[in-house]
């Protein structure tokens, strides 16, 4: 009989531990769901309009959460813009993102803006502060890093005394843009070659080149044009380039140029506010992704500015002021 109570006993103890430390964790409070970005990093090009960043939880929220974040980086977003052009806007409420009860996502959306300036990469950077629940645990990973990059488009330059002996020291040309309006005629742009420290007087006295950026997503298929007027100077003649530059990944992928000559009967001090424009001079075209068909420039007898026309209004006027270092760069490739 004794025999049998060994074993007896023995299960009975076990028994009793194993229900005393169930009994230990029935009393732990569960695990808080956890709080992160869905991944630490993002990339995305200027042109990719609408970002939605996701901000997760590993289990789903028991009530409705309020996020806080803040932005940084030197991407500028709408709110705090000054004098530039802001890079993105925050679509929503600004700071803040929500999780439903019962759901594990919340998303930020941003809206990129595609420009007209040709940028190095520039960084978003959004970082979670703080939860309006002390059910949620922020983890490390609380911040995301987000690349924007530069869009593709076009570099189109005017340049003058480009060649040796050409000491062109008092001349000023001005490029305009043509595009078609709805009736599918050709008529001048409000884009306007920038130069120099500012771009807002033409009649600036700047030096070559004249430039823009043409953004791909920001300009409609369709035929365009150019002009560049002799405003002042006294070469005779006066020789100068077009050249237009297509930018597909932060690359240079090919590269047209066209030259030509004005003399003194082309010299034109226009009025900018006598309601007279520009004389077309060269041809291009823009299809889907590509910009093609460069045609040569044709000289006008005389004058480089004459005749009238309305307007049409192209997507993302030209805003940078001055000549980036990476239009520099890009010319001296040629």
């Amino acid at each position: 009989m004794r025999k049998l109570n060994v074993p007896f006993l023995s299960a009975l103890t076990l028994g009793s531990f194993v229900l005393l430390v169930s009994s230990c964790k029935d009393d732990e409070p569960p695990a808080k769901p956890k709080l992160s970005f869905s991944a630490p990093t993002l990339t995305a090009k200027e042109s990719d309009a609408d970002l939605e960043i996701q901000v997760v939880l590993d289990k789903a929220a028991s009530e409705d959460i309020t996020i806080e974040y803040s932005l940084s980086g030197d991407a500028t977003d709408d709110a705090s813009a000054t004098n530039d052009p802001p890079d993105y806007e925050v679509v929503g409420e600004y700071g803040e993102v929500e999780i439903p009860k019962g759901e594990t996502t919340g998303i930020i959306t941003l809206n990129l803006f595609s420009d007209s300036d040709l940028e190095d990469d520039e960084t978003i950077e959004i970082s979670i502060e703080e939860v309006d629940s002390d059910q949620i645990e922020i983890t490390r990973d609380d911040e995301i890093t987000i690349t924007v990059q530069q869009e593709d488009g076009l570099i189109v330059a005017l340049e003058w005394g480009q060649d040796e002996g050409e000491t062109y020291t008092d001349v000023d040309m001005d490029l305009f843009l043509w595009a078609e309006n709805t009736s599918s005629v050709l008529v001048r742009t409000n884009y306007v070659g920038l130069s120099g420290p500012n771009y807002t007087s033409i009649r600036g006295g700047y030096t070559s080149p004249e430039f823009f950026f043409l953004p791909t997503a920001g300009v409609e298929d369709g035929a365009l044009g150019l002009s560049a007027t002799y405003y002042a100077g006294t070469a005779n003649p006066m020789n100068f380039d077009i050249t237009f530059i297509e930018i597909v990944n932060g690359d240079d992928v090919s590269t047209v140029t066209k030259s030509a000559t004005y003399t003194l009967a082309n010299l034109n001090e226009w009025d900018g506010d006598n309601g007279t424009d520009p004389v077309l001079i060269v041809k291009f075209k823009k299809a889907g992704t590509d910009f093609t068909d460069f045609e040569d420039i044709v000289v006008p007898g005389t004058g480089s500015r004459m005749g009238s026309s309305g307007e049409v209004t192209i997507k993302n006027k030209a805003s940078n002021a001055g000549l980036s270092a990476r239009i520099k760069e890009f010319l001296q490739r040629k």
